[in-house]
């Protein structure tokens, strides 16, 4: 997998292994990103809208980290469980759903899965973190294993998680 290539993981920091942001890797002055929609490698020259990250918020990787973390979808992904409202969580209701965002470099994927049983692009974490909305949805972030198991549970799908 190197050939000569540099693999890092951009993450803010405090640097966290576990929850990198996005995985680049660079030969000579080319760079690419791995998207985190179609699980591509796409090259930062080809487009006029993405950059390679600041070096200051770049961590190096081996090759055999980078193949790791390129195989694991659920690693980039996060989950939250959906409730109408603030007031409705506490006042002990079940969530109604589970969403899921990508913050892939070429695009930000918001998704929340609905009752024809399938992911839908959809604005509720847009809408839980601006509060100029009268009445926001309120979010519970939860991991991937708990995404899958509410999933089964309330609607009786297994791999609804897959990507």
């Amino acid at each position: 997998m190197s050939d000569g290539l540099e693999y890092f993981v951009k993450a803010l920091l405090p640097y966290e292994p576990e929850k990198p942001e996005s995985l680049w890797r660079r030969l000579g002055d080319h760079w690419e990103y791995l998207s985190l929609i179609d699980w591509r490698w796409h090259r930062t020259d080809r487009t006029k809208y993405i950059n390679a990250p600041q070096s200051a918020v770049l961590h190096p990787v081996t090759a055999e980290r980078a193949a790791e973390l390129a195989a694991d979808h659920q690693i980039w992904v996060r989950y939250w469980k959906y409730y109408s409202s603030l007031y409705s969580w506490q006042d002990g209701d079940e969530p109604y759903a589970v969403v899921r965002r990508r913050n892939s470099p070429e695009w930000q994927l918001d998704e929340a899965f609905l009752n024809d049983n399938r992911w839908h692009e959809n604005g509720t974490i847009n809408e839980f973190w601006d509060r100029r909305t009268s009445s926001p949805p309120h979010l519970i972030e939860i991991t991937a294993d708990e995404a899958e198991q509410f999933i089964r549970e309330q609607r009786g799908i297994v791999h609804a998680i897959d990507l």
